[in-house]
């Protein structure tokens, strides 16, 4: 094993450089769960905290990175990433160990470990073993086409909604997941990359959101959909039919990617991509160092927002 100098930084700027080093990498692996919804907010939120090995250089350039974001009774680590031609030397431990030092006693930790991590993640601290992430991919175009056929419902996007529609969304949102993420909601729906609608009743009750943003690279033109939460099965088809028409109208050459946890209505969406004969890969393993119950209401999870900035299933 080679050895490689470098130092220990903490919470850095949102300004550094480090951010948008780190950034690059992610997008390279091809980590499309962690949008670029993800990647803008990090660097930013009063909930994220971080550990980073540098370079014992002037420039102080990434070596590797933990981070993860501290709320709700919950350290949610959404990056533990060593640059490649670093993996492998210690490096990985020192940080780890670090930031494991740092995590609240009475707070639990969450992740999702890629398959090849599972087994190391659950000795290292996260023992408890919850929902397994599934990603279905396919074009836009194929999306739309195969939603031709569904009914639609009366619809209206975010950025076009009124202070009390916002209000009604915000608490939506709430009721669904068992969490107030008005601050979070208020900042992801700031970012040019996302957008999203919401379904109305007959009574201008809202009974489903779902959203995208762009994951990975840019010029390699994927969307990430989530969340999809829905008071029902139709009510969700309805949804992503609605919102079908909206993507292909706006990005009609890009993919699209959904990435479905085998709790909720998940399964049912996974069932319905599966008669559509796409196969689907294992995004990551969610994976808890102790008890953390889902809050809200399970039933309504078709797509989970999947956004480690604030956890929801």
């Amino acid at each position: 094993m080679s050895s490689v100098e470098y130092d220990i930084l903490e919470n850095p700027e949102p300004s550094s450089h480090l951010w948008k080093q780190w950034k690059h990498l992610v997008d390279t692996e091809g980590w499309t769960s962690d949008d670029n919804s993800v990647t803008a907010l990090t660097p930013s939120l009063d909930s994220t905290r971080s550990v980073w090995a540098v370079s014992k250089t002037p420039e102080k350039d990434f070596v590797g990175c933990v981070i993860w974001n501290q709320y709700d009774k919950i350290c949610f680590l959404g990056f533990f990433l060593l640059a490649p031609e670093h993996r492998g030397k210690g490096v990985g431990s020192v940080i780890w160990d670090l930031a494991m030092a740092r995590m609240p006693t009475d707070h639990v930790l969450g992740l999702r470990g890629v398959p090849s991590m599972v087994d190391k993640y659950r000795k290292k601290a996260t023992p408890v073993v919850g929902a397994t992430l599934e990603n279905y991919k396919m074009k836009v175009a194929e999306y739309h086409a195969s939603m031709e056929k569904l009914t639609g419902d009366n619809f209206k996007l975010v950025s076009h909604l009124t202070s009390s529609e916002w209000e009604q969304l915000v608490q939506y949102d709430a009721d669904v997941n068992g969490r107030q993420r008005r601050e979070f909601l208020e900042l992801y729906y700031k970012l040019d990359c996302v957008f999203g609608i919401v379904l109305f009743d007959g009574h201008h009750k809202i009974i489903a959101h779902i959203s995208a943003v762009n994951t990975s690279h840019k010029e390699e033109n994927v969307f990430k959909v989530a969340p999809l939460y829905a008071d029902s099965p139709s009510i969700a088809m309805s949804a992503l039919r609605v919102f079908s028409g909206v993507m292909y109208e706006l990005h009609p050459d890009a993919d699209v990617i959904f990435h479905l946890l085998d709790i909720g209505s998940g399964p049912f969406l996974q069932s319905f991509f599966q008669s559509l004969e796409i196969i689907p890969a294992v995004s990551g393993v969610t994976l808890f160092s102790g008890d953390y119950p889902h809050k809200g209401d399970l039933s309504k999870v078709f797509i989970a927002h999947n956004n480690s900035c604030h956890y929801d299933y």
